[in-house]
């Protein structure tokens, strides 16, 4: 797979206009023969932004710069029976004047989506990918965009299609597989070389018993996945997980629960060493308390068998819980070991009218290709694709709601990595908050990240929040306003990853419908880094304030 080049984004944006005009009309052809059955949209805007910036940094002092960006949008949704689509896209043209020299920057971005049922409830295809630039410094975390440290942004491109088949019918037993493949790209990595350059493959798999099972309740999932990382030296990473139990109902609610957990984490065709393996089994024996398919509770005492001494042979306990409150409340969690020590995680869910809230807690052996390519996504707010501002957003009402053709699950609020692609450790937690009701939408986020590299003596760790709000004055003007947070820490045996940065983003500003397709805003924004932390490229220094007024206006065509 070969590196992203700025001129092959660019040259989708150059396409000939007859060449445009036959292929929109002839998509809008086959849209209209078939009026019953197929729907395409397609819409634009494009927005125009005037921006002052006033730069105070540690090293170089005061400095001024003023931004004009031109951004074009172009929205498509497609949908039939069976199958909808999305694909947005965006070009960002960037004029900067300032203290000593002019600069002109031009950046191409797109995302898609796809699904395809032709067997409902038995088969689907999934289509998902995007190209747009990413941060690659951890310490530039909140603070990079283009407009400010810049150099630290990647062009990254991420492609993922899968396949599902569901059997849910069964009365004696269920079942659920995917298959999927995914590759990640990126211009350059965290120390300019080592871009990211990788394909994964990733089976997954879970039989459960079906209806007719009453004295025996039993469940087996597992995954595989292997990424063949394209860097030079560094091996492939495989990983593979299985677990299993059965309850034997004994008496009323209560069973006796027997259960196994194998994983399985491997580097491969090492140059500097030999396979590096992380491998932890267990089972064990217990009582589950069962109510219902989603209101259990089993504890169990269980045995290790791992490949690290100080983890083999030992005796300990394990959780496993799934507790549905309500139909607006669902809980679950787990409690155990593997092979670093204790494992845990967990997932809260509560949805009302006006407030919906949701909480995850996960251990993952991953690394940055993985979760570029999969990434967790807990958003509270569902929002319209071309949308510009959280004000056109709204609550969904259930905890399981499907976002429609035009349609997208947002969280506001991003997850901090750093393009090195070593494998690591990584334990997080993700809360997303949000209300609305009247004239206020708010949303609000926590998230912490600790990421302890297997392969070398280093750990980061990221505590960040966020708030974001939007206040309706009229029926055409909101107030909007956000406040985001990050601490960034780094230990390790180099001094480049030692240190902390204390990043912070705030904007207010005010925004004017004028009729259906015209809007205006202004906004204020103040961004602050300090600290020790330099992992990367820094525009201004570790230490420095940024203070922005820009001027936009918005048009749409629909």
């Amino acid at each position: 797979m070969g590196t992203i080049t700025q001129s092959a984004v660019n040259r989708q944006y150059t396409m000939p206009t007859k060449r445009i005009l036959k292929l929109t009309l002839v998509a809008a052809a086959v849209a209209t023969s078939f009026p019953a059955f197929a729907k395409l949209d397609i819409n634009a805007l494009a927005t125009t932004d005037t921006i002052h910036q006033s730069v105070e940094t540690e090293e170089n002092g005061n400095r001024s710069l003023t931004t004009l960006t031109i951004t074009p949008q172009v929205n498509a949704t497609y949908q039939t029976r069976t199958f909808q689509g999305l694909w947005s896209g965006t070009y960002t043209h960037l004029e900067r004047d300032n203290d000593d020299t002019s600069q002109r920057q031009d950046y191409a971005e797109y995302s898609y989506s796809a699904q395809w049922v032709p067997f409902e409830n038995l088969l689907s295809f999934q289509a998902a990918g995007a190209l747009n630039y990413q941060n690659t410094n951890s310490a530039n975390f909140l603070v990079s965009d283009f407009i400010a440290n810049s150099d630290s942004l990647a062009k990254t491109r991420s492609n993922r299609l899968s396949s599902t088949l569901t059997l849910e019918q069964g009365d004696w037993i269920r079942g659920q597989g995917t298959a999927s493949y995914s590759d990640t790209a990126s211009e350059r990595s965290l120390t300019n070389n080592n871009a990211l350059d990788n394909d994964s493959y990733q089976l997954t798999g879970n039989l459960i018993n079906g209806d007719e099972a009453k004295y025996f309740i039993w469940s087996v999932t597992g995954t595989y996945q292997n990424t063949e990382r394209g860097q030079a030296n560094i091996g492939d990473f495989e990983s593979r997980t299985g677990d299993g139990y059965i309850d034997t109902r004994i008496y009323g609610d209560w069973a006796i629960r027997l259960t196994a957990r194998h994983e399985a984490n491997q580097i491969s065709d090492r140059d500097d060493t030999t396979s590096l393996v992380r491998e932890f089994n267990s089972y064990g024996a217990g009582l589950t308390y069962r109510q219902a398919e989603n209101r259990y509770i089993s504890v169990t005492a269980n045995k290790s068998d791992s490949d690290l001494e100080e983890d083999d042979d030992e005796t300990f306990i394990g959780l496993d819980l799934q507790w549905a409150l309500s139909t607006r409340t669902q809980i679950a969690a787990t409690y155990g070991r593997r092979f670093y020590g204790e494992s845990a995680s967990a997932s809260i869910g509560y949805n009302s009218k006006y407030l919906r809230t949701s909480f995850s807690y996960s251990e993952d052996v991953t690394n940055t290709s993985r979760l570029l390519a999969d990434p967790e996504n807990l958003g509270v707010f569902v929002c319209p694709t071309a949308t510009t501002s959280i004000a056109d957003c709204f609550q969904p009402d259930s905890l399981s709601y499907t976002p429609n053709v035009g349609e997208q699950l947002v969280q506001l609020t991003s997850q901090n990595v750093e393009f090195d692609d070593n494998i690591i450790l990584r334990k997080s937690s993700n809360f997303q908050a949000g209300y609305d009701f009247s004239r206020v939408t708010l949303a609000f986020s926590w998230r912490y990240s600790e990421d302890d590299y297997l392969d070398e003596d280093r750990l980061r760790r990221t505590y960040s929040f966020g708030t974001n709000l939007a206040y309706k004055i009229g029926s055409y003007t909101n107030i909007t306003s956000s406040i985001n947070y990050a601490n960034v820490t780094g230990r390790g045996a180099q001094e480049t990853f030692r240190g902390e940065s204390d990043n912070w983003n705030a904007s207010i500003g005010l925004e004017r419908e004028f009729g259906r397709r015209l809007k205006a805003s202004i906004d204020a924004r103040y961004l602050e880094q300090e600290g020790d932390l330099n992992t990367g490229v820094t525009q201004f220094g570790n230490n420095y304030t940024d203070r922005r007024i820009s001027a936009s206006i918005t048009y749409t065509y629909d």
